[in-house]
């Protein structure tokens, strides 16, 4: 029972760490001309599509391989697959530092604390 809580603390702080890139990531196309919006949103989607679609490959290859373990990284696929999107492109518009990397971390690491108490 301890994997699974584990799992699903994970999966709550990535889901959280994706909402807070999501901010910043629209602050970020926000600075840019209107012109340059649905290019940015393609930009998006084209780093997003490859992760998921290898992190699906890596889901149906371990259970075709019969590895049951595989399905319980299901819950961190899809938030794992937007953080690093997100990352990827928020980086890209916004030149990243120590101090503006870590305060989004310590915010969703503290979102995460939040929602644990709230959820109790």
């Amino acid at each position: 029972m301890a994997v699974f809580e584990l799992i699903l603390w994970t999966s709550a702080f990535l889901w959280l760490y994706a909402l807070v890139l999501a901010v910043a990531w629209f602050i970020a196309v926000g600075r840019e001309s209107t012109e340059t919006h649905v290019g940015h949103f393609v930009s998006l989607m084209g780093v997003m599509v490859p992760v998921i679609a290898v992190s699906v490959m890596i889901v149906l290859v371990g259970g075709v391989l019969g590895l049951p373990w595989i399905v319980l990284l299901l819950p961190l696929t899809i938030p794992g697959v937007l953080v690093i999107a997100l990352q990827l492109e928020v980086s890209r518009l916004w030149e990243p530092t120590v101090k503006t990397e870590l305060s989004r971390l310590g915010t969703a690491i503290a979102l995460t604390i939040i929602s644990a108490t709230v959820s109790r």
